[in-house]
C-alpha cells in the first residue's frame, strides 16, 4: 500500500511539473504595462487585435500596434508574419517586453475564421480559396 501511494504521488508530481511548463496563457497589453519595469525581459505571450493602419514593413521587420481596446502596445517582429496576418485580426505573439517600450515578437499566431471549405473537384489546395471568403 505504501508503494502504491509513493507511485501515485510520483506520477502526480510528474504530471504537475509537465503541465506547468506547457500551460501558457497570453496577457493583454494592459496587463503587461501594469507590471511596469518588472515585465521587461520576461518571456510572455501577448494577445490582442492588430490596429487598423498600424502595420509598417521594412525588409524582414514588421512593426504594428496591438490593442485590447483599452491599451495599445507597439510590436516589432523580425521573424516574419504568417500569410493570414491582417489589420483588425486577432493575434497571439510570443516574445518579450523590451526596455524600449515595445514588445519584441519571435512568433506570431493569427486567429482565423474557423471556416473550412474543401477544394472543388479539379482544384488543388494551392488554387482553392483557403481564406473562406
Amino acid at each position: 500500500m505504501i508503494a502504491g501511494v509513493l507511485v501515485a504521488g510520483s506520477l502526480g508530481w510528474v504530471a504537475y511539473r509537465g503541465l506547468k511548463g506547457n500551460l501558457v496563457y497570453y496577457r493583454t497589453p494592459t496587463e503587461i504595462l501594469q507590471q511596469g519595469r518588472s515585465a521587461v525581459g520576461e518571456r510572455v505571450r501577448l494577445g490582442g487585435l492588430v490596429m487598423e493602419g498600424s502595420v509598417q514593413r521594412s525588409g524582414d521587420t514588421v512593426r504594428f500596434v496591438v490593442t485590447d481596446e483599452t491599451t495599445r502596445m507597439t510590436v516589432i517582429d523580425a521573424e516574419g508574419v504568417p500569410s493570414l496576418f491582417r489589420e483588425g485580426k486577432g493575434v497571439v505573439l510570443e516574445g518579450y517586453y523590451g526596455a524600449d517600450g515595445a514588445f519584441h515578437a519571435d512568433a506570431v499566431m493569427v486567429k482565423h475564421n474557423d471556416r473550412y471549405s474543401p477544394p472543388k473537384p479539379g482544384q488543388t489546395p494551392h488554387s482553392a480559396n483557403v481564406g473562406g471568403g
